[in-house]
This record gives C-alpha cells, structure tokens and sequence, in this order.
C-alpha cells in the first residue's frame, strides 16, 4: 500500500487538470503551486472505524471507509494537505468476498474512492455526481491495471453491523474482531519540549525517546517540538534517530516553535 497511495494521487491529481467534472467541488484546483501533497492511510478494523462513524458522522455502525479532509483554502503554504481516510480491513475483506476479487483489490479501491471524495467527487448529492465519480475511480484504476468490479450485486449491506449464522448459532461479525488490535489515542497532540526531555547531554536524541515518539506516530498522535534551537537543528538532531522529514515528527513545513533570544536588554 505504501506504493499504491502515491501512484493513486499522482493519477488523480493529473486527472483534475485533463478534464472538466461538472458536480466535483473545485476548491481544491491549482495542485501545481504546492511543493508537495500529503495524505495518511489508516488500516482498522470495525470497531475502531465504528467508533468513528459514531464520532464524526452520528452514525453508530461499522463502514468500509471513511474519509476527512484537511484543506483549507486560501491558506497560502508549501504543503496541500489533503485529509486522512481511514479504511476497515475486516470490511474490506467481507466486500472482497461478496466481489469475487483479492482483499489487497478491494483496498485499492477503497484507497481510490476515499481520495476521490477528498478531492471533491460526491457521488451522494445526484446520479450525474455519481457517475462522474465512478468514471473517474474506474480510469485511475484501469491506469494502474488494478481490478475494477464495483458493488457487488448480491453483496450485503456492509455500512451496517450485520449478523452471520453458524453453526445454528448468531453471532455479531463486529464481536469477532479480536486478530487486529487497534487504539484511539487520549491525546491528539503532545507538545514536546525538546530540549529538556528528549535531548541528552550530547544534544543527542537517545533510543528510548525514539522508539516513544514513533509509537506514538504510529498511534495517531501529532508531535509538536517545542525547542530553543533553530528548526534545521532540530531536523538534524531528529534525522539522527529517523524522526525528520515527511513521516517524521519536524520537517521544513510542520508545526513547532523554534525560539531563539539573542542579545541584551
């Protein structure tokens, strides 16, 4: 997947320049004034993505996929933050299933339609949106020879908790996800000062401080460094321990407070 979510953008952003969607929402246009693009991918399971249907949505039942965006117009900087989407594997592979196609199929679509939305295809708002949205899905994936089967004609309804029968017995699919382990964070943010806490004497990060930070990362915390030094040391300092740059946790364009006082009174 980390191969297929670049290859999908570049794909889509070269697709809003070739042609004229008459229902996309347009807010996001000129791609080319930015330096780079952005957007995470996160893999769940269904109580996890229930969790946030229940949050964002009012909607207290497991989805394939969900999708938030992170753009602001008119916000003049280096870095288009697309959103986040976040996908239910346990979903995903019930639909795989229903669709006849590989589970690794059925992200790729996923993947695909989440950063259609984040682009600003709804295919809920009328039928012309629909099939706007569902040509553009089927070139990004026809462009990338990836398999395209659609819904499913008999598949169930898959955005509501549903139940199965075994044995005799009813059991709910959302209670049987105890192989993947996922978790919501307290905190959405820690302000890290970094250096009081994370430097040692040598103004060297040490191992265990890297190995918190990147579990944090990899929970959904966003770190933001707090430092008396300048942003490019701090990127040295944090380059030391893999921690700098795009996935890291300081780069050239994220949040932080670089404070430095020089002279006298």
């Amino acid at each position: 997947m980390k191969l297929n979510v670049p290859m999908a953008m570049k794909i889509a952003l070269d697709g809003l320049l070739e042609y004229n969607y008459k229902t996309r929402d347009t807010s996001i246009s000129d791609v080319g004034k930015y330096e780079k693009v952005e957007i995470s991918v996160l893999l769940c399971n269904d109580n996890f993505i229930q969790n946030l249907n229940k949050e964002w949505r009012g909607e207290d039942c497991a989805t394939d996929m969900l999708s938030v965006s992170q753009f602001i117009p008119d916000l003049d900087v280096p870095t288009l933050m697309l959103g986040d989407i976040v996908i239910s594997v346990e979903t995903a592979a019930r639909q795989a299933e229903a669709k006849g196609h590989t589970l690794l199929d059925e992200l790729r679509t996923l993947v695909v339609r989440g950063l259609l939305r984040l682009l600003g295809f709804d295919r809920q708002i009328s039928d012309e949106a629909a099939m706007e949205m569902e040509k553009e899905e089927l070139l990004i994936l026809k462009s990338l020879r990836w398999k395209w089967k659609g819904l499913a004609k008999n598949a169930p309804d898959l955005s509501k908790p549903h139940t199965e029968t075994l044995g005799g017995q009813v059991t709910n699919s959302l209670k049987r996800a105890g192989s993947l382990r996922f978790y919501r964070p307290k905190f959405k943010y820690i302000f890290c000062d970094m250096d009081g806490t994370l430097l040692n004497s040598k103004s060297q990060v040490t191992a265990r401080n890297a190995e918190a930070l990147k579990e944090a990362r990899s929970r959904g915390v966003n770190i933001v460094i707090a430092t008396g030094k300048t942003r490019p040391a701090a990127i040295d300092a944090l380059n030391m321990v893999d921690l700098s740059g795009r996935n890291g946790i300081v780069s050239e364009s994220s949040p932080g407070i670089f404070l430095q006082v020089g002279g006298k009174c």
